[in-house]
């Protein structure tokens, strides 16, 4: 951000141009948004605008990090809140909550993943990484307590990053030949089998 907001008037000021700016995407599409688009949909003007943000690549690059932010806080309650689950529950749960989340707020995640080549090395990537790989450690420690921290962070590295990378490219692309459930269900065994070995490797 050019300019971070202080007062209370520009704290607001700048969350109804992040509100507007996510409908504007969802409406429109990430490549047909526009600073005008967003001062007539938010009512700030295009200069109030740039007093924030120098052009709309920031103000989106902005939002992403918030949502990234609020995202990652979110599957860590989730886990907080169920770590009397069994994995086999848990890991189902956490795939359905990552593909509710990417369908909310009214098809904002899903034009962004369209086009989430643009941002892989953004700041809002790097949050939902470390927000994503924390949760595995801190998932994944409780039940492979005999595990080195090295392993645990090894081991949530590869399957956080497989597993949102098939999940961002379903629900970005209608085209594939299985349904949501069933790919939960494969996601699941997948992640499932290779704990397990990995559990027996390490015990034998």
């Amino acid at each position: 951000m050019r300019k971070k907001p202080q007062q209370q008037r520009a704290i607001q000021i700048v969350s109804d141009i992040l509100e507007a700016t996510q409908l504007c995407i969802a409406e429109q599409g990430i490549l047909q948004v526009s600073t005008p688009k967003i001062s007539e949909k938010s009512g700030v003007s295009v200069g109030s605008i740039y007093q924030y943000f120098e052009n709309k690549e920031q103000i989106v690059e902005e939002l992403l990090r918030r949502k990234s932010e609020s995202l990652g806080l979110a599957l860590k309650q989730l886990a907080t809140e169920k770590q009397q689950m069994s994995l086999e529950e848990l890991i189902p749960l956490s795939i359905q909550f990552g593909f509710d989340m990417m369908k909310a707020d009214g098809g904002f995640f899903i034009e962004v993943l369209k086009h989430w080549h643009g941002y892989i090395n953004s700041e809002a990537a790097q949050i939902v990484e470390q927000h994503f790989l924390e949760v595995g450690i801190y998932v994944f420690n409780q039940f492979f307590q005999h595990w080195s921290f090295e392993m645990l962070k090894n081991k949530s590295f590869v399957i956080i990053n497989s597993t949102l990378f098939t999940m961002m490219r379903y629900a970005s692309n209608n085209d594939f030949l299985i349904s949501e459930q069933q790919l939960k269900k494969e996601l699941t065994l997948m992640i499932l089998a290779y704990l397990e070995i990995e559990n027996i490797n390490k015990n034998s």
